[in-house]
């Protein structure tokens, strides 16, 4: 008895398959004959491959001879690892104190005082005539 029937959806967009009454995910591939997620027989699909939604979306769907393969990425977690957060920065932080910066009130008044005149007089002057 055969046990799987894969198939893979080619395109980017995900396909509907009227006839099955699924939808294939883009760059995906399903087992139809998967008894946990789909109850079709294998007449079904076969008639969907020749006849129905299956031939007619043969452009987008592709029927699988063989099943893929699901690589699996094991990559180690090691717990010396260093992971930054706020008490172990990757950066140093310095508070640095600059003289120029260093100013007293009276002293930024004073420098700024002519901005303030130019505050109040109006940026347009209009000539009457």
């Amino acid at each position: 008895m055969i046990n799987h029937f894969w198939v893979t959806n080619i395109s980017n967009r995900n396909v509907s398959l009227a006839d099955l009454n699924v939808t294939i995910k883009a760059y995906s591939s399903a087992n139809l004959l998967d008894q946990r997620h789909y109850s079709y027989t294998y007449e079904q699909l076969e008639k969907s491959k020749t006849t129905g939604s299956i031939a007619n979306k043969s452009d987008k769907i592709k029927v699988r001879e063989i099943e893929p393969e699901i690589m699996k990425m094991n990559i180690p977690f090691l717990r010396e690892t260093y992971i930054p957060n706020r008490e172990r920065s990757i950066f140093e932080i310095r508070n640095e104190n600059y003289d120029e910066l260093n100013v007293s009130d009276e002293q930024f008044a004073e420098e700024n005082a002519e901005t303030a005149d130019l505050d109040t007089k109006p940026l347009i002057i209009k000539e009457r005539s």
